[in-house]
């Protein structure tokens, strides 16, 4: 399904996005205008501490990081205040231009269920950042996607010198799709391991929670025995089709692989290809698990509204995020049209 440039869109436009977009300039421009006054005023007030502290030879550490402080939060001003408004502008553009896609939409996405995508070894991280989950059902498959950001959090030292650190992990898109051809068996697809490099889509971990009692925790054997009866363990596989090999490493356990390897037919890996080429052409793994294909893609590109400066009231920019949003419903029918090509 895909939705021409025509009366819907148009209609929605005119029936009151358009002045909501046009209104949107007003903020735009109020915005950069306090940027100056906060950049200005906020680098000077830094720039006055800071004599201050050379000339009066002041002896405390504090006094100079609050003028550093300062400054650069004069600098990051500008932008929390203007990712702010894009975030509003695109998510009452994609709430509207989401049911005349046959779509659902939640700006939050607290919907979203991420535990599926443990196969993937995304669910052991402390800071989760969600929004813009869309879903729908297109020829009786259904598909949901949300974007993400996944990180790690982690404390050093003790008392004052306690340190918390925050590591980014995965920045992307998150997407489930019903399997057409559903199969028994649960497996992989990781990017290919490069040797001197790591990547979260091929990183094999096992997190466990340092406040449960003791006799919860797992040892170092217990460890390697849990990792040896899942997928994610397992060595890769080659398919024999060499383009394929190239972009995915097949993981399944040696009972599954025959199942797994049926299920990768030539017409099912060539929609992978294509599916993986989306978004960018970054990283991509894929899970196969309980009757759903999931798909995390690393890529920094989401749903784009163009450039943040006015005019805001433009059809194109409407035409442009809906365009994207339809990607939803051509993986659909990518995966549906592998079922009916010719064995």
């Amino acid at each position: 399904m895909s939705l021409a440039p025509g009366p819907p869109l148009r209609e929605l436009f005119d029936s009151g996005l358009g002045a909501f977009l046009a209104a949107q300039d007003t903020r735009i421009r109020g915005t950069r205008r306090n940027r100056w006054i906060v950049l200005l005023g906020g680098l000077a007030l830094a720039g006055a501490i800071l004599a201050w502290v050379v000339v009066g030879e002041i002896g405390n550490d504090l006094v100079p990081m609050a003028g550093f402080a300062i400054a650069v939060g004069a600098i990051l001003f500008f932008r929390f205040a203007t990712a702010e408004i894009a975030d509003d502008v695109r998510h009452r553009m994609m709430a509207g231009i989401a049911p005349l896609l046959g779509l659902e939409y939640e700006p939050r996405a607290d919907g979203f269920d991420l535990s599926r995508f443990d196969l993937l070894g995304l669910t052991a991280y402390e800071k989760v950042t969600r929004s813009d989950r869309l879903r729908g059902v297109f020829d009786g498959i259904s598909v949901e996607l949300m974007a993400a950001r996944l990180a790690s959090v982690s404390t050093s030292g003790i008392g004052d010198k306690r340190e918390t650190h925050t590591v980014e992990r995965f920045s992307g898109l998150l997407l489930r799709v019903t399997d057409p051809a559903p199969t028994a068996a649960r497996f992989r697809l990781v990017p290919p391991a490069i040797p001197g490099e790591t990547s979260v889509l091929n990183d094999i971990s096992i997190v466990t929670h340092t406040t449960a009692p003791d006799s919860m925790m797992l040892s170092m054997d217990e460890a390697e025995q849990m990792l040896a009866a899942t997928a994610e363990a397992a060595p890769p596989t080659p398919t024999g089709d060499a383009v394929f090999d190239a972009r995915f490493e097949l993981h399944a356990k040696d009972a599954e692989l025959p199942a797994a390897l049926s299920r990768l037919d030539a017409e099912t890996r060539a929609a992978l290809l294509d599916i993986a080429a989306n978004f960018d052409g970054g990283p991509v793994s894929v899970g196969f698990d309980h009757g759903d294909i999931l798909f995390a893609f690393i890529t920094r590109r989401r749903f784009e509204i163009g450039p943040l400066r006015p005019p805001m009231a433009q059809f194109g920019r409407l035409e442009h995020l809906a365009a994207q949003m339809t990607v939803l419903s051509l993986i659909a029918e990518r995966l549906r049209a592998t079922q009916a090509a010719p064995r």
